[in-house]
């Protein structure tokens, strides 16, 4: 019984370290890494050298369909950029179907997107790595968050506390 009690007692203060509401480790940096020619790493001070956009009006919609956040204005990094200055690396440009882009977050959160939906879809023209909203530096969210803005649900793929964008290939 004492040896259920104590067991007991460390699952859920694990548990309650797990889910607590207190947000993840921040990080000042976006590591761009994997399968690319020029690793290096996206910093407020060199976002300027990524050619940083302003678009106006979206809304951070959970798949409940509530609207979580209304954004009037943010200001980003085209995800195409980023790849882009990185270089892919492809051996065969036929398989570049098994390419992803994988978006991870400080709390392990981790986006997915196809080679594919980012250079031959709408998709590709609509993600940003965004450091600003409605004219201030994120805050609340880490410094750096990811958007899709051209999703009918944004909520899904809207990343915060970014830590690391890293190309990858399936088998």
């Amino acid at each position: 019984m004492y040896l259920r009690s104590i067991l007991l007692g460390a699952f859920l203060l694990i548990t309650a370290t797990a889910f607590s509401a207190t947000p993840p480790d921040t990080t000042h940096q976006v590591m761009v890494k994997g399968l690319i020619r020029h690793a290096f790493t996206c910093t407020l001070n060199n976002v300027d050298a990524f050619r940083p956009e302003t678009r106006n009006n979206l809304d951070i919609v959970c798949s409940s369909g509530e609207t979580k956040k209304v954004l009037r204005s943010f200001t980003g990094i085209s995800l195409k950029n980023i790849l882009d200055s990185a270089g892919i690396i492809m051996e065969r440009r036929k398989d570049r179907g098994k390419y992803y882009i994988a978006i991870k977050a400080t709390d392990g959160y981790t986006v997915l997107y196809s080679w594919n939906d980012i250079y031959n879809n709408p998709t590709g023209d609509n993600v940003y790595l965004i450091y600003r909203e409605n004219g201030q530096p994120i805050t609340e969210d880490g410094l750096f968050v990811m958007i899709c803005a051209n999703d009918k649900v944004t909520g899904p793929r809207h990343v915060k506390w970014v830590s690391s964008i890293e190309v990858g290939r399936l088998p």
